[in-house]
């Protein structure tokens, strides 16, 4: 009678055209980062069966070091969050800093209380190996290589290669995984295979970033962001040194030599900002350079893949959201595959969240929102802009929690401050060039 009753639903959906996806209980997992992490835990709690395809990580440091607020909840629920905070810097607010003078600072702790107080500054290396051994202990199973990808014929399906598959072999009931999700960071295996365009920012900068021994900081625990005389740069507090990595348009990193040490090491001899910030700073680590990364993936999804992280899009790193993009696409992917919903419902989701993120950085390049901001602060003082200013600023400051780009009205508002609260202040005193 359970077979026919089935059996009915299924015909019943097929009649009225209504999709039926089925159950994807066994996954492969490209890429060992904090996104393949976090949703291998998920998925293996609920008795999904995992296999994460990756290899040791080669560059010797990874952008992502500064950690926004929204994190923290999500360590606490993958029950990391202990082990992060023994080798971390702990991190009480940020700092935006205009031509070495003019700073402004937001602390966490003055921020509305439905968001968390703090955050960490993490080594990657070790922050990685964390939600590694979680998803490991959760019961994912690591398969150390790199994998080909294999178009199924001219259809939208992927294929392990036979050699990735044997390694998994025993571990997914059956030979083949019921969905190949792309974790692997910027190199997009998926996209790259499949020919699927980015859809590419307004900005053509380049990251050049290396750990220094010391800089200048306006509080140990701050992340740090400065206009340099051309693009900016960050300043993250680790434990025992400084990441010190410069955003700038491409030409200007180009004028500067032809390696990225030679970019580096002389835009600190050179941009009189730098000189300020990180005077006799010396290099501890070679120089890893990023082309051009605003980009937002056209698909996410379709047939048996769906790409997770960077692989999908990166926005920017000036307000260290890409840690918690990455993070919180994983669990919202979780929650699609656990309630069996349509992958589509995830990708549109992500999407949103991402152009959110490509719209509040643009009002940073643009200087509208550092003037916005000014603004408030200039407003003269009586009870009725006390207030005004206190209940402005708690939805502001989401920014730089993480929390702005998924809150609807914080996000109406700041479009609102950024178009009609500057009154006669000229943007461009806070623009980036």
């Amino acid at each position: 009678m359970y077979l026919k009753k089935i059996n009915r639903i299924l015909e019943f959906k097929k009649v009225m055209g209504i999709e039926f996806m089925p159950a994807k209980k066994n996954i492969a997992i490209l890429g060992g980062g904090p996104a393949s992490s976090t949703l291998a835990i998920r998925l293996c709690k609920e008795g999904y069966n995992v296999v994460i395809f990756a290899t040791p990580e080669q560059a010797p440091i990874l952008v992502g070091e500064s950690l926004v607020p929204m994190i923290v909840p999500l360590l606490q629920a993958l029950e990391v969050e202990q082990e992060v905070a023994a080798y971390s810097v702990y991190k009480p607010g940020a700092c935006f800093t205009y031509n070495a003078e003019e700073v402004f600072e937001f602390r966490f702790d003055e921020t509305p209380g439905d968001l968390p107080s703090y955050s960490y500054n993490v080594p990657r290396d070790k922050f990685n190996a964390t939600l590694l051994d979680a998803a490991l202990r959760a019961g994912a199973k690591l398969v150390n290589r790199k994998v080909v990808l294999n178009q199924v014929g001219d259809s939208e399906y992927i294929k392990l290669d036979d050699e990735a598959l044997q390694e998994a072999s025993g571990c997914w009931e059956g030979s083949e995984p019921d969905l190949i999700v792309d974790a692997a960071g910027r190199v997009n295996l998926v996209g790259h295979l499949l020919n699927i365009p980015m859809q590419q920012g307004p900005r053509r900068d380049v990251a050049l970033f290396a750990h220094v021994d010391q800089t200048e900081l306006v509080d140990p625990g701050y992340v740090h962001n400065d206009r340099m005389d051309q693009g900016w740069c960050w300043r993250i507090p680790l434990p025992g040194k400084v990441s010190l990595g410069f955003v700038v348009p491409e030409s200007y990193a180009l004028k500067h030599g032809d390696t990225p040490e030679e970019q580096y090491d002389n835009l600190l001899k050179n941009d009189q900002v730098l000189r300020k910030l990180a005077p006799n700073v010396r290099r501890l680590t070679s120089v890893i350079r990023f082309n051009n990364y605003q980009s937002i993936s056209e698909r996410l999804c379709a047939g048996n893949w769906v790409m997770l992280g960077d692989s999908g899009g990166f926005i920017d790193p000036v307000f260290s959201s890409g840690m918690l993009i990455a993070m919180d696409s994983a669990n919202k992917l979780a929650d699609t595959i656990l309630q069996n919903k349509p992958l589509s419902d995830y990708e549109l989701v992500i999407k949103q969240h991402l152009s959110a993120w490509f719209e509040i950085v643009d009002y940073y390049y643009n200087g509208r929102l550092m003037s916005s901001i000014k603004v408030g602060m200039m407003m003269p003082d009586n009870i009725f802009n006390r207030l005004i200013y206190k209940w402005v600023s708690s939805h502001v400051s989401r920014i730089f929690s993480g929390a702005a780009a998924s809150n609807p009205f914080s996000l109406k508002l700041l479009r609102f401050l950024v178009k009609y609260g500057l009154k006669d202040r000229n943007p461009d005193v806070y623009k980036i060039n």
